[in-house]
């Protein structure tokens, strides 16, 4: 477990100090963007009761393992998730990035088992949502049934758009601008900076996550960087011509 301190920075030190830990849906800072946005305070009280646990993690810990039954959705409070699923020949392809504020595991619902594996790529805070007691609720409170679709569908659309970027061959450049692009979206809809940003995962996780070789991810941030579309010290990226690195989106491919 991580000391109190880590976690009352993972959320917010406005929220908590160092030595209390006491975080519910009514104090979080993610209420806005987490199913709690739907609620009343009477419904929001019977949400929290039905939260087994905020659980902590330390970068590189999992959460849950491909075919491992499902049990549960998670939200992100802090920190940042990666998921990925590891076929029969060893081949790992990632297939999620999840932020503060973004609920996931949706996909293990249909099947009964998590189709991927969670695991933390930083200090990270979960509210782990036990899905037969979410699922009893929404029949109770149609609100939260009502927040819970449009959050899923919110995903399904965002993987739907990242998923074009492989469908349509997209040309490396416009795969990178189009992960940057989320990246400051989803900031900015967490009343975030979306023009300063920290990169959440690693260069080769980008170009695995993005269908591109290391290399090119490298040299694609490097043109960025050159351009002055951007610029990018370790992991702290900052937009310098939003509509610049819109641009490669539009553009028909050469």
């Amino acid at each position: 477990m991580l000391h109190h301190k880590v976690v009352a920075e993972l959320i917010g030190s406005e929220l908590l100090c160092s030595h209390e830990f006491n975080l519910s849906c009514d104090t979080c800072r993610m209420r806005l963007l987490c199913l709690p946005a739907a609620l009343d305070p009477r419904h929001l009280t019977a949400l929290e009761e039905i939260i087994d646990e905020r659980r902590t993690l330390q970068a590189g810990d999992y959460l849950y393992q491909q075919n491992q039954p499902f049990t549960a959705l998670y939200a992100v409070l802090g920190g940042s998730i990666k998921t990925y699923t590891t076929h029969e020949d060893g081949w790992i392809r990632i297939t999620g990035c999840h932020l503060p504020g973004e609920i996931f595991g949706f996909s293990a619902i249909n099947e009964g088992h998590y189709r991927s594996t969670a695991r933390a790529l930083e200090d990270t805070l979960v509210c782990e949502l036990p899905y037969d007691d979410l699922e009893d609720l929404c029949r109770r409170i149609p609100d939260l049934q009502s927040r819970l679709f449009h959050l899923m569908s919110q995903r399904l659309v965002e993987d739907h758009e990242l998923a074009a970027q492989f469908l349509h061959k997209r040309p490396a450049r416009k795969r990178l601008a189009a992960f940057l692009l989320s990246l400051s979206t989803r900031a900015a809809r967490r009343g975030e900076s979306s023009s300063e940003l920290r990169l959440p995962m690693s260069r080769t996780d980008i170009g695995n996550y993005l269908g591109i070789t290391l290399e090119t991810v490298c040299r694609e941030l490097a043109r960025l960087e050159k351009q002055r579309i951007i610029t990018l010290e370790k992991r702290e990226l900052t937009i310098l011509d939003l509509p610049a690195l819109r641009a490669p989106i539009c553009e028909n491919p050469r």
